[in-house]
């Protein structure tokens, strides 16, 4: 699904090199390694929108097409939840309302039976789609996003420290909720959590850092 090979990302003043990186579909890979070492880094130069470094490799592709030339495309294919992601929700906007313009972004039909199934492992009553998100806890914001991640039904599922600045019942449900993940998906997540990752995870890739 993912293969990243000699890849270099260089800031002013600094270089990060990976290992070489194959993820094959529907395995549950994570991320770990000490602040500072890239992960995020990583994770911005592959799916993010507007990332600051240089990126180089030898090869970068998603299910057998390289990255850069796959340009907006593989947002379709790709569901990326980066660090405080809950922050990005409109306020103006209801969780309703955020459903169906992530519904029509990706062109897919309403539904209710795989929405309903994905707001239950998530612990998210129905009641919620019409409240905005000064409505919601923390917790219940990062279930939601994690909820329009999952509804578009990515190839491949970016999580950046999803576990980070949350309650233990949203620890809970996040937990739940990716154990149900293996095998339906292809899961990348990065975490400082190493418990969570061993639970959740096929297997590690520990990142070393700068040269």
């Amino acid at each position: 699904m993912l293969v990243l090979e000699q890849a270099c990302i260089q800031y002013p003043g600094l270089s990060i090199d990976y290992p070489d990186i194959h993820i094959k579909p529907y395995e549950f890979v994570g991320i770990a390694g000490k602040s500072g070492c890239g992960k995020t880094s990583l994770l911005e130069a592959l799916f993010g929108i507007n990332f600051a470094g240089t990126f180089h490799y030898a090869k970068a592709q998603l299910a057998g097409q390289d990255l850069v030339a796959l340009g907006e495309r593989k947002r379709r294919w790709v569901s990326y939840c980066p660090q405080f992601s809950q922050n990005a929700l409109n306020p103006r906007l209801t969780m309703e309302q955020h459903l169906l313009l992530t519904l029509k972004g990706n062109d897919l039909p309403y539904d209710p039976v795989h929405i309903e199934r994905l707001l239950q492992q998530l612990k998210l009553s129905t009641d919620l789609l019409g409240r905005y998100p000064s409505m919601l806890s923390g917790g219940q914001k990062q279930r939601f996003v994690l909820f329009f991640c999952a509804v578009k039904q990515p190839r491949l599922l970016v999580l950046d420290e999803p576990s980070s600045a949350i309650d233990l019942i949203t620890l809970r449900s996040l937990v739940e909720f990716l154990s149900q993940m293996r095998g339906q998906t292809t899961v990348l997540m990065v975490a400082h959590n190493w418990a969570l990752l061993r639970r959740v995870a096929d297997r590690l890739i520990l990142l070393s850092g700068e040269r």
